[in-house]
């Protein structure tokens, strides 16, 4: 640098900053950077500013200690970089990137399994990379799934025998499983554990190393970093990476399609768009050895959105699979929501309240469906179910949600992500959107003509309403004390004596037992002395009017109980 410096023929060196570092991955543990600096040179009274750029290079697994200048020159603007890292040595990575940086590693690893009918053996890949991998129990609750160890160093394992926590000196290199998985999860998602580790030690190890130089007692990847949003992008980056690396992508479409025809073949040619879709999703998590749901996203990140309705997992269970056009949803959209979801929604965001206080829309399967028999049907066991239709056709009658992630950090746009740890506080909620994908006027107007008429012939008392009401639907009275709980000798008071208090929750199982429309259900509560409020019970209570009002008493009874709520009547 001083021979670049004497040949400006300046008088003497003021000042030096350092403006930026740009840093670049080189193979093994080696770095390159590129240092711009800004020289303050003094020639008699004037200072000039003299703009320099320094490529150095520097091995980590040296300390940086053979750090060398390799030459000094004019800076002349950024220049671009093949493989740039952040400050903490983090490779950027963007979305359409993957699949490359992907192909890339196998390519260089396990060449093979570009090969279309080849899949990658997570053991093998471990292998080829010169990598160990060991059986350990790293958490006595099993939460932690597995563990990369950059370091030789002490790793706490769970003895079964002591029932304790007890060290144990593991060499750098090593990837460490709880073999407990193998039973509690299936051998798919193991795999997809161990691939996992893999990108971390592939990726993640120059930036363990470099917090390592800081911090030397540090052990561990998860440990590395007090930045939540740089732990949450090396998550990102390893969930990303790795279904890529198990399913390249173009031996994952090649696959696809020699599925679909093999799919038509079998049936004749027949179109079943949700049957071809399962069968391809089962087929790939066979053959490439992962998850049903791992395959699932693979097809969705390779442009497949037909997988999106299938294998729907809510609320502990898997909603009936459907389908629906393309373009209709985004990455961050979603027709299904949890029930809690779904309270919670229906008492905070007005726009869906005021679709669901006309009683078009009930909650179905975890979706919310307008109430047509086009679009809803019972089947044996009693129960409301979206039709063969609704389910081909899913955008016509349902409404569609906006999925965010709601952590520490509030919320974010939402990634399909597979996470590693069970512990990880991370959940998903779907906030209502008011996406005009559904025609539900026509259904609104006829409704309403035949409620107008049942609301104009309904007396002004309680009781008078509640005979009335009964008198409509139908009913013997045996039926409505079997439907709602409610005893004869209380429906008799209920019908006849206007002084009788009745409780609100009476009122309740009467409208759930006649399934009462929610206009009608508001007309007879306000014929009594009792109203809605807003408590936590009672936005359940109005949940299950407005949009559970055709259910049996006993499924809105699960969903109280769910919920932490006593359950309505008394049931034999």
């Amino acid at each position: 640098m001083n021979t670049h410096l004497e040949k400006t023929s300046h008088d003497s060196l003021q000042d030096l900053e350092v403006r930026a570092v740009y840093v670049s991955d080189a193979p093994f543990m080696r770095l390159n950077f590129d240092v711009v600096i800004v020289a303050k040179l003094v020639t008699g009274q004037n200072i000039f500013e003299s703009w320099l750029h320094i490529p150095c290079t520097g091995d980590l697994e040296k300390r940086l200690e053979d750090f060398q200048v390799l030459s000094v020159s004019t800076y002349s603007g950024k220049p671009s970089y093949q493989n740039p890292l952040s400050d903490t040595l983090l490779p950027y990575l963007h979305r359409d990137q993957l699949d490359a940086v992907a192909s890339e590693i196998i390519k260089r690893y396990y060449p093979e399994a570009l090969l279309t009918n080849q899949v990658l053996d997570a053991m093998k890949f471990v292998q080829n990379l010169g990598l160990d991998i060991k059986m350990r129990k790293l958490s006595k609750a099993g939460t932690i799934f597995g563990e990369t160890i950059f370091t030789d160093t002490k790793v706490e394992i769970y003895d079964k025998i002591s029932d304790s926590m007890v060290e144990e000196e593991i060499k750098g290199g090593t990837i460490l499983i709880d073999p407990s998985h193998y039973l509690t999860r299936n051998y798919g998602a193991v795999n997809n554990t161990i691939v996992h580790e893999c990108v971390h030690w592939l990726l993640h190890r120059k930036a363990f190393t470099l917090a390592r130089l800081f911090q030397p007692k540090m052990r561990f990847l998860r440990s590395s970093f007090s930045n939540k949003t740089t732990l949450d992008w090396i998550e990102w980056q390893a969930n990303t990476l790795t279904p890529r690396l198990q399913m390249p992508i173009v031996p994952f479409k090649d696959k696809v399609i020699e599925l679909q025809g093999v799919y038509n073949y079998l049936n004749n040619e027949q179109s079943n768009l949700i049957g071809e879709m399962i069968y391809i999703i089962d087929s790939l998590a066979n053959f490439y050895h992962v998850s049903k749901m791992v395959a699932k996203i693979r097809l969705l990140d390779a442009g497949f959105e037909e997988a999106s309705g299938i294998y729907k997992y809510v609320d502990g269970h898997y909603v009936q699979p459907y389908f629906f056009k393309r373009g209709v949803l985004s990455q961050t959209q979603t027709f299904a929501i949890s029930l809690e979801g779904a309270i919670r929604q229906s008492a905070t965001n007005k726009e869906l309240q005021e679709k669901l206080d006309t009683g078009s829309y009930l909650y179905v399967d975890s979706h919310f469906c307008l109430n047509d028999s086009k679009y809803l049907q019972t089947n044996k066991f009693g129960r409301l179910e979206l039709t063969e239709y609704a389910r081909l056709h899913i955008e016509e009658c349902c409404l569609i949600f906006d999925l965010v992630v709601q952590d520490k950090k509030g919320e974010s746009v939402f990634e399909d992500v597979l996470y590693r740890d069970a512990n990880q506080e991370i959940r998903f909620e779907a906030h209502f959107i008011n996406k005009k994908n559904v025609d539900e006027k026509y259904l609104i107007r006829n409704r309403m003509i035949e409620l107008q008429k049942l609301a104009m012939s309904l007396p002004g008392s309680f009781s008078g309403t509640v005979s009335k009401l009964i008198e409509w639907s139908g009913l013997t009275l045996a039926k409505v004390e079997e439907q709602s709980l409610i005893s004869e000798r209380t429906l008799y008071r209920m019908r006849t004596d206007e002084n009788y208090n009745v409780s609100l929750e009476l009122i309740l199982q009467l409208c759930i037992g006649l399934h009462l429309p929610p206009e009608i259900s508001d007309i007879l509560i306000s014929r009594s002395s009792k109203r809605l409020g807003n408590m936590e019970l009672h936005f359940l209570y109005r949940f299950l009017l407005n949009c559970c009002y055709t259910s049996t008493i006993f499924e809105c009874n699960d969903i109280l109980e769910a919920q932490g709520f006593s359950r309505l009547g008394k049931e034999s």
